[in-house]
């Protein structure tokens, strides 16, 4: 499938099967990020309120964080493919059902009610996909393809709000609801000819749970910290713009600057071979470097200055969340994966969830500027934390890096060192 002259990059995308597994993972991600935009609209649609719009985002938001952990428990005890597939369609049915509903104009708590639903049902799709890409690919494979997921979820921040804005002013609010059940209907269909993962009957003997694994609590506070930065970071940035005199409304395509940035960097690290060699070291440099550069968009002078910070604040968050799924993937136990990979995404919700609330506190107090300051002391807090465990590893003689063989938080080291002599 791949050869000694290939690219990591470019070996992966001879692989027919991961193509596939990356157009049905962007077609079930895409409508994922629509929904911010597309309730925000249909409570409008709905109430005249867009405020009632963005309180259905908010319970739905709420919801898949919450329930993220139990339902990815539930996909590892079914045979990986087909929970996928029964969480996509049932995701389609329940988005439909909202529009319906909207469309006859039930009372607002009903739809309260559809939008927590389809939190509950699409709670994890993405930790599903991620553990499906396991079975994918090969172990030569898995470093660049992992690194390309983390691209994926750029493409999708960007692609999604673009898609629903552009489709509400074609087809309105309802039909934005349709286009997201179709998109996760042909994710569904994308699923077949896919591999699988056969189900795993009886998880309390299949290792221990993800948040009951030495390192993986870890990772996962890894993710809530970047996401309390940029949850507060992303709330400050509209009235960071009205300091220019431009409406808050620019915030959004002015915001996919930092997804470009993030994607062309994850681009950059999915053809970077062993990674995880210096784990610990690259992500003690990266939440420096993402404290850096968030600190330029709250002190530029000029739209100029802040648009090419705004690139950058995207460079380190590619890279990171690449670096997270490969740390999770060597330490958390392989039947219990759908569950591990769903709760870091839902920790990185919570925290932006977090952050957004405290943005709106704070911002009482502190100017724009000064309290994307303060968020720059979260990265760069984790990265002196991370630092400092490094240190402590080498006064005890042991190495920096995050999934080596003599490292204590790997359960199979000989199933490691299997996958790197294969690679």
């Amino acid at each position: 499938m791949t050869t000694a002259h290939d690219s990591p990059l470019r070996g992966l995308l001879r692989n027919p099967l991961f193509r596939r597994w990356a157009v049905a993972n962007l077609f079930a991600r895409i409508p994922l990020t629509m929904n911010l935009l597309a309730l925000v609209l249909v409570g409008e649609a709905a109430t005249g309120s867009l405020a009632t719009g963005a309180t259905l985002a908010g319970i739905l938001t709420f919801t898949s964080g919450l329930l993220a952990q139990p339902r990815g428990r539930l996909l590892d005890r079914m045979e990986l493919r087909s929970g996928l597939r029964r969480d996509l369609l049932l995701s389609a049915a329940v988005v439909v059902a909202l529009a319906v509903a909207v469309t006859a104009g039930v009372p607002v708590w009903v739809l309260g009610v559809l939008s927590a639903t389809v939190g509950v049902a699409s709670a994890a799709l993405l930790g599903g996909f991620r553990a499906l890409l396991v079975p994918t690919v090969t172990a030569a494979e898995i470093e660049p393809a992992n690194a390309l997921d983390a691209v994926f979820v750029e493409v999708a921040f960007v692609a999604g709000p673009a898609l629903a804005g552009a489709a509400a002013l074609v087809i309105g609010p309802i039909g934005v609801l349709w286009l997201q059940a179709s998109a996760f209907g042909i994710a569904a269909w994308l699923l077949s000819g896919l591999p699988t993962r056969p189900p795993v009957a009886d998880l309390s003997r299949a290792g221990p749970a993800p948040l009951r694994t030495r390192g993986a609590t870890s990772v996962y506070l890894l993710a809530f910290g970047p996401g309390l930065a940029l949850g507060a970071w992303e709330a400050t940035m509209p009235a960071r713009l009205e300091a220019f005199g431009w409406e808050p409304a620019a915030a959004g395509p002015l915001l996919a600057l930092t997804a470009l940035g993030s994607g062309l960097a994850g681009l950059v690290a999915a053809n970077q071979r062993d990674p995880l060699r210096h784990g610990r070291m690259l992500a003690a440099v990266l939440f420096v470097v993402f404290a850096a550069v968030l600190v330029p968009t709250g002190v530029a002078p000029t739209i100029a200055l802040l648009s090419i910070a705004l690139f950058a604040v995207g460079v380190p968050i590619a890279p990171l969340n690449a670096l997270a799924g490969l740390a999770l993937q060597r330490i958390v136990a392989a039947p219990r994966r759908a569950e591990g990979f769903a709760l870091y995404p839902a920790m990185i919700l919570i925290g932006a969830g977090s952050g957004q609330a405290l943005a709106g506190v704070a911002l009482r107090v502190l100017s724009p500027g000064a309290l994307i300051v303060v968020a720059a002391l979260v990265p760069a807090s984790l990265g002196a934390i991370v630092a400092a465990a490094i240190v402590r590893r080498r006064v005890r003689g042991l190495p920096p890096g995050v999934g080596y063989p003599h490292d204590p938080l790997i359960a199979d080291p000989e199933a490691y060192i299997s996958d790197r002599a294969a690679s």
